[in-house]
């Protein structure tokens, strides 16, 4: 039972593979229904000549290296990164690669563009209108997986989460689409609650075993939309600074410039209120190359949310 004291369950969103999923999700003819209203939605905004990232699905390998692209400020993603090229590897082996995939495995400047500007269409119609919802529906899983361990210790989780799912001392068994069979070696096993799954999923890494399973199966609907800061907020912070913290929270990596064109300040200005909001844990500033991102952190995105709550 050694190796099953290393076991962890995330208490929150993975969103490489919610988006990686929801990529899935669009690539199935039907969803489950607690999926169906999100993927109307998505599927009506989508393009059609984006349909090329399915060639990156089978029913039973995910393109698990999607992480880049669903940061708060994305960078590009790296076909030559060990997960992309085992997830390619395996195309070629059970299916072939299409001319896409090919373009990927080959290091192709092009294919790897397209992939970027596919996946940030997916990422801002189908994962940042839905990232409040998405982390309430993984921190509900993960609080009910937990005391499930606390019950019945490690292998009660495991039948809890899936019948085929059992520890036999040396090996961890998954018998749900495909049977898997891995020996942990000293590796730390998460179990990653995914608000976009629809079946427990297998991702055998270098440093850890991470099994993907159903979230609470509620409805994923669109966050609440915000429209300027409550007054509890604003009390907090001052009319400018709370402002400038919703416009961060309702768009994601929103760069300097363009927070400073929201507020109506000089750039400079902007920044000062960036800093303020960064050094007070609210918001993470990343630079990627010239331009400099804003995201909110968890407690950022809680208390605009919670006051704006409150204030109703």
């Amino acid at each position: 039972m050694d190796d099953l004291e290393r076991m962890k369950v995330a208490d929150a969103p993975n969103f490489g593979y919610e988006l990686a999923l929801g990529g899935a999700q669009l690539a199935k003819p039907v969803s489950k229904r607690h999926l169906s209203a999100w993927r109307v939605e998505v599927a009506g905004s989508w393009n059609p000549h984006h349909s090329r990232l399915f060639d990156l699905y089978t029913d039973f390998y995910l393109p698990a290296f999607f992480d880049e692209a669903a940061r708060p400020a994305p960078t590009p993603i790296d076909p030559g990164s060990p997960p992309a090229v085992a997830h390619l590897r395996d195309l070629a082996r059970f299916s072939g690669l299409t001319p896409f995939t090919r373009g990927l495995a080959e290091g192709h400047p092009r294919a790897a563009t397209a992939l970027d500007q596919i996946l940030a269409g997916l990422r801002a119609t189908g994962l940042d209108p839905y990232r409040r919802r998405i982390t309430s529906h993984v921190a509900t899983a993960s609080a009910g997986a937990r005391a499930q361990a606390a019950i019945g210790g490690p292998n009660h989780l495991l039948r809890s989460l899936h019948p085929s799912v059992s520890w036999d001392g040396r090996h961890l068994l998954l018998n749900t689409r495909v049977h898997a069979e891995e020996s942990l070696e000293g590796r730390p096993l998460i179990f990653q609650p995914t608000a976009l799954a629809t079946r427990i999923i297998f991702d055998p890494l270098v440093d850890s075993v991470t099994v993907l399973y159903p979230a609470a199966a509620g409805a994923i609907t669109r966050d609440p939309e915000l429209h300027g800061p409550a007054p509890a907020l604003v009390s907090l912070l001052g009319a400018t600074r709370a402002a400038a913290l919703v416009a961060v929270v309702r768009t994601p990596a929103l760069t300097t410039g363009r927070l400073a064109a929201t507020l109506g300040v000089s750039v400079a200005a902007a920044s000062r209120h960036a800093s303020v909001l960064r050094n007070s844990g609210l918001v993470a500033t990343v630079r990627n190359g010239q331009t400099v991102h804003h995201a909110p952190t968890r407690l950022g995105t809680d208390l605009v949310h919670g006051s704006t709550t409150d204030a109703n």
